[in-house]
């Protein structure tokens, strides 16, 4: 450690160019200074500093010296924390999920999983879906519960997928809508319709296709996410075709209504991914076990 000691003695000491700074900030007399300046000159054997008076200025070959020792004390910084973090792997368990997922029923799971298994550390983190993807492409995590596109190449090739449940889309309406006396609504009756969609490019995709099959021309409008969509139908600035889950509340309410379509069926799988060739923790395999046991036993009440 006496070298790095030195390095960060010379770091100080490049930055405020002061001997008496340095050893302020540093906390030690300023021979201990001129002592680790003196070491590492005669260790490189080249002068780092110029003197001029009560200032020092680096030389090009401290320049070069610079450059290399803030590479070492980040390098040591970033070893402490993946020790750090390796060290807590056993103790603390992060799960990332997606902000559908974590928002309509991990208030559920973790509640499920906390009286299983009391003693357990979580981190959770949520992303939107492309949020999460890139977490998973980074290494940041090897599992992640989030809906299962079929669009999604990288997925469905470099994971392997758990199904959970799966999500029925029917048409949300406000609660006075024209159509609420109709026993059947069909998909001509869409035509110039407003339809707001999610931002999830896969969404939108899937959304605008299953429509468009049906040869009828509607406005799409997209929101921000589906709690925006709900009030925006609400304030009927349009319809929307949401997750089920999301609007039971709503609907007992009396806010919103929900309505199938003839010959529009649109679904959404949901569930979890994991790394290929990876061996998860036993906290992480324990948790994705729970949710899975969670979702077989409350399937039929959360999706009605």
């Amino acid at each position: 450690m006496k070298i790095l000691e030195k390095m960060e003695t010379f770091i100080v000491l490049a930055e405020c160019s002061s001997f008496t700074e340095t050893a302020k900030r540093l906390f030690c007399s300023q021979p201990t200074i001129s002592n680790h300046i003196q070491h590492l000159e005669e260790l490189f054997k080249t002068t780092l500093f110029l003197r001029t008076g009560k200032s020092v200025q680096l030389t090009k070959q401290g320049e070069v010296l610079l450059e290399y020792a803030k590479q070492m004390t980040f390098l040591v910084e970033e070893a402490a924390i993946k020790i750090k973090k390796v060290s807590q792997q056993d103790s603390v368990l992060s799960v990332y999920v997606s902000n559908y997922i974590a928002g309509y029923f991990f208030s559920d799971i973790l509640s499920h999983f906390h009286t299983e298994f009391p003693k357990q550390l979580l981190e959770i983190y949520t992303y939107c879906y492309d949020d999460l993807v890139r977490c998973l492409r980074e290494g940041r995590t090897n599992v992640a519960f989030m809906p299962i596109y079929q669009e999604d190449e990288y997925i469905r090739s470099q994971y392997d997928i758990t199904v959970l449940f799966e999500d029925d889309f029917p048409l949300i309406l406000p609660i006075d809508h024209a159509w609420s006396s109709r026993k059947v609504l069909y998909c001509r009756d869409l035509h110039n319709e407003t339809i707001l969609l999610p931002q999830s490019p896969y969404l939108q995709q899937y959304i605008t296709k299953q429509v468009e099959k049906q040869h009828v021309k509607v406005r799409f409008l997209q929101m921000s996410n589906f709690e925006m969509i709900k009030q925006a139908v609400k304030s009927k600035l349009g319809i929307a075709f949401l997750p089920y889950t999301t609007v039971i509340n709503d609907i007992k309410h009396g806010g919103l209504q929900a309505r199938s379509v003839s010959s529009l069926n649109l679904t959404r799988t949901n569930g979890f991914a994991v790394r290929k060739n990876t061996k998860l923790t036993p906290a992480e395999t324990a948790f994705c076990q729970d949710v899975e046991r969670y979702f077989l036993t409350s399937r039929n009440s959360l999706l009605l």
